[in-house]
C-alpha cells in the first residue's frame, strides 16, 4: 500500500509540474503577443522582435502623400482590378496594378525605391474616371 501511495504522489508531482510548465509558458506566449506600446498604429513586431512598418494609404480624393524610401504605398480603391496605375518617375516609385488572384484581392500600390517625387496617375478603366497623387519619396 506505501509503494501505491509513493507512485500516486510520484505521479501527482509529475501532473504539478505539468501544469506549471504549461501555466508559465502560456504566460510567456501572452508576454509575446503585448504591443509594446508602439505609437505607429502601421508598425508590427516581426518574430525575430524588429519593427515592421506597414503601407502608407492613399484614400480616393487624396492629391499628395509623402514616404520613406523602402515604404510601400497602397492606393484605396473601390474595384481594385479595373484601376490602370502608372509613374512619371519609375526610378523613384516602382508601381503595381491591382489583382485578385483568387484568394485575395489586392489593390494597387508602389514601391518607393529613392528620394525623389513622382506623379502617380490611376485610371479606372470602366468610367474614365481618374485620380492623380503626387508622391513625395524622402531617405
Amino acid at each position: 500500500m506505501r509503494e501505491n501511495t509513493i507512485g500516486n504522489v510520484a505521479r501527482r508531482g509529475v501532473s504539478v509540474i505539468t501544469v506549471g510548465v504549461l501555466a508559465f509558458g502560456g504566460a510567456g506566449a501572452l508576454a509575446a503577443c503585448s504591443s509594446g506600446g508602439s505609437a505607429d498604429p502601421t508598425s508590427t513586431a516581426t518574430p525575430s522582435g524588429a519593427q515592421m512598418i506597414g503601407p502608407v494609404m492613399v484614400e480616393p480624393g487624396q492629391t499628395e502623400v509623402s514616404v520613406t524610401v523602402g515604404r510601400m504605398v497602397v492606393f484605396n480603391v473601390a474595384d481594385p482590378t479595373a484601376e490602370m496605375i502608372a509613374t512619371d518617375n519609375p526610378e523613384v516609385l516602382n508601381v503595381t496594378p491591382g489583382r485578385d488572384d483568387g484568394s485575395a484581392v489586392f489593390n494597387p500600390g508602389a514601391e518607393a525605391l529613392a528620394p525623389g517625387t513622382a506623379t502617380v496617375t490611376l485610371t479606372n478603366m470602366d468610367t474614365g474616371a481618374t485620380q492623380v497623387v503626387s508622391v513625395t519619396v524622402t531617405e
